[in-house]
């Protein structure tokens, strides 16, 4: 009976998407054209990465406690119109695994960021700038 008792306290401490995924996710970061220097930012402005096309990052997925992760991510290279891009968390579908779990729904997944999930690729386009005539 004991062990029954300490198999089904430590299932109802697990999350499921903490379980069965990540909270921090590789994403690859590409532009078209290749060769663009890129600057992540998180929703608080702070840099958390930055490099050339394409590469991959690893991004957290959560910002704390039930708040997903959002980014902003800045690409140039000379000759090309400069372009900001969003990288947001969404739901991860591991999440709803806990419904016979509520600890893992409320507390663990939350807690670790791993109810959310981000994109495994961004890709940016960059067009081409165009010069601008003057004539005296």
């Amino acid at each position: 009976m004991n062990k029954f008792i300490v198999l089904i306290t430590a299932l109802l401490l697990q999350g499921c998407a903490s379980i069965l995924s990540n909270s921090a996710y590789p994403v690859l970061i590409e532009s078209n054209p290749a060769g663009a220097e890129f600057v992540i930012n998180n929703i608080n402005g702070i840099e958390v990465a930055h490099g050339q096309t394409p590469v991959t990052v690893i991004l957290e997925s959560g910002s704390g406690y039930f708040k997903k992760a959002d980014y902003t991510v800045q690409f140039s290279k000379p000759g090309f119109q400069s372009q900001t891009y969003r990288l947001n968390s969404g739901i991860n579908g591991w999440y709803w695994g806990n419904v016979i779990n509520p600890i893992g729904m409320v507390l663990v997944d939350p807690a670790t960021g791993a109810m959310w999930r981000l994109p495994l690729r961004l890709t940016a386009s960059l067009p081409k700038q165009t010069a601008i005539v003057t004539r005296p």
